[in-house]
């Protein structure tokens, strides 16, 4: 085995790994919901819920819950693991196949940023005692909408990648 073949399958276990880590608090926050009249995350799921339903969520005992442990530490957490493992597949997979195209590595980190910046606004808005306009729903959903574009693309761009790596690797051990 080639020392980029040993790097390659770190890769793709890394990034399972973070799609596993990602599952698992999938999981942990559904059970932690699961007696409360809300549906499991779904500020950061859906874009089905206004300003009322969020103040309710704020006036609940859930809330605690979702900004500690969810928000903050499991939800960053996963959020590094997945931005980090695609990002860096993504950069050391396209660097072989054409350095023009590494720059798509940094979707990942639009992924990263949009995700905190979504958690951190959601956790703000989620204090009991903070008066926030109707308006930051737009905000936060605006946030939300940029985390799943961003995903959904470093997911495809990871993927691409590491199938244009397969392609020209038998490839350049022939010259």
């Amino acid at each position: 085995m080639v020392r980029g073949d040993g790097i390659s399958i770190g890769l793709v276990l890394a990034v399972i790994a973070a799609f596993g880590l990602f599952w698992l608090v999938g999981s942990y926050a559904e059970t932690r919901f699961a007696g409360s009249s809300f549906k499991s995350r779904f500020p950061e799921k859906t874009f089905r819920y206004d300003a009322d339903k969020l103040r309710s969520l704020a006036a609940s005992s859930m809330r605690r819950t979702y900004i500690f442990p969810l928000l903050f530490p499991l939800d960053l957490i996963v959020m590094l693991a997945l931005a980090g493992s695609m990002g860096v597949a993504i950069q050391y997979w396209l660097a072989h196949a054409s350095p023009a195209w590494t720059w798509l590595a940094l979707i990942p980190l639009i992924y990263l940023i949009s995700d905190l910046a979504e958690d951190c606004l959601l956790a703000w808005m989620l204090q009991p005692a903070n008066a926030w306009p109707d308006a930051m729903i737009g905000v936060l959903k605006t946030l939300t909408a940029v985390k799943l574009i961003s995903i959904l693309l470093s997911v495809v761009v990871t993927a691409g990648a590491l199938v244009l790596w397969l392609y020209r690797v038998p490839y350049a051990r022939m010259n």
